[in-house]
């Protein structure tokens, strides 16, 4: 983007952040925002080079949007939320739910001082099976072995499918000699395009045997078990593992995703796990079926702000990330769901 387009954006951006302060006072009595964020990385952090730029925001961004956060809304758990509106309680004028998908460590690591020193409620969804194993989600592999492939070409080798996907970017990027995550985003968002069980076959071809480092991406018992004893963090499913619940699936895949999850998550976390959210949003008649049996409520990736009179189980939330919040005014433009 030239310098000229940067400066009429900011200038835009700017505008509807003073204004959105003022709109929110015309809100329904009651509307709730629910911000989604991922990871949250310091500004030196190595796994910035391979994470997808719409993936994390860093320590310092969290503490903006907190201090901006209660400056205009109520924080509230989300489940405690849902509760009240369920039951026709008095339930603050705009109120704000902070949540997390995935589990990752750095959310321990990184998030929860902040959370802790805003007293700031949050909701952190895990995949059970990945708690505290070095498992990594098919994204972050793909990506690096992009990046392989671009500085040693022969040290990789993609089945035709990927190979269609990822060969006219290595070739253009070969011609520049450069490579990085926002060239590559791109082929992860054409990648979602294969159903879950192809693209993990796909990647795990690719990788061959390239064995794991032993990283662990993920929480263990021990930091989730920490989280819930400030009083702050409470727990949700993301599935059992992080499989998009497209149309078609066998009801045991669906119950070993919703329900199992469900049942693993209270032991692990010894505490009620009532909210379920959708991996990558995706879900079908069938799963949202299965989740209003199980679950108070569940969370999607789609845009917008939620009221009381709406489907508990279709929530939507704001995306929030460094990219486009890490400044006040990108912050409250971003809440206000105008651009």
């Amino acid at each position: 983007m030239s310098a000229m387009k940067q400066m009429a954006k900011r200038a835009v951006v700017g505008a509807i952040a003073r204004t959105a302060p003022l709109t929110w006072r015309w809100r329904k009595p009651g509307s709730l925002v629910v911000l989604m964020y991922h990871r949250v990385l310091p500004k030196d952090s190595p796994a910035r080079k391979t994470e997808q730029p719409g993936m994390y925001v860093s320590p310092e961004t969290l503490d903006l949007h907190l201090n901006e956060l209660k400056r205009h809304f109520e924080l509230v758990h989300l489940d405690d939320w849902l509760r009240r509106a369920q039951q026709g309680a008095p339930l603050p004028r705009l109120g704000c739910a902070i949540t997390f998908d995935d589990g990752w460590r750095d959310n321990y690591d990184f998030a929860l001082p902040v959370l802790v020193k805003h007293g700031a409620p949050a909701t952190i969804f895990l995949v059970s099976d990945y708690i505290g194993t070095t498992y990594r989600f098919w994204p972050n592999r793909l990506v690096e072995l992009i990046m392989r492939a671009h500085s040693n070409p022969e040290s990789v080798s993609f089945p035709a499918k990927l190979r269609a996907l990822v060969d006219p970017l290595l070739t253009d990027v070969a011609k520049r000699r450069s490579i990085d995550i926002e060239t590559v985003d791109p082929i992860i968002q054409r990648a979602l395009k294969f159903k879950e069980d192809e693209i993990r076959s796909l990647v795990d071809a690719a990788e061959g045997l390239v064995a794991s480092d032993g990283t662990r991406d993920t929480v263990n018992l021990q930091e989730i078990a920490a989280m819930s004893n400030t009083g702050l963090i409470r727990f949700g499913s993301h599935s059992a593992t992080h499989y998009r619940l497209h149309a078609g699936l066998p009801e045991d895949r669906l119950g070993a995703e919703i329900v199992k999850s469900r049942s693993q998550l209270q032991e692990i976390c010894d505490q009620p796990i009532d909210l379920f959210c959708y991996p990558n949003g995706v879900r079908s008649t069938d799963a949202v079926s299965l989740v209003s049996r199980h679950y108070l409520g569940a969370v999607m990736t789609e845009t917008g702000w939620h009221l009381p009179s709406r489907n508990p189980y279709l929530i939507p939330r704001i995306r929030v990330h460094d990219d486009v919040s890490d400044y006040k005014e990108g912050f409250l433009e971003r809440l206000s769901g105008w651009l």
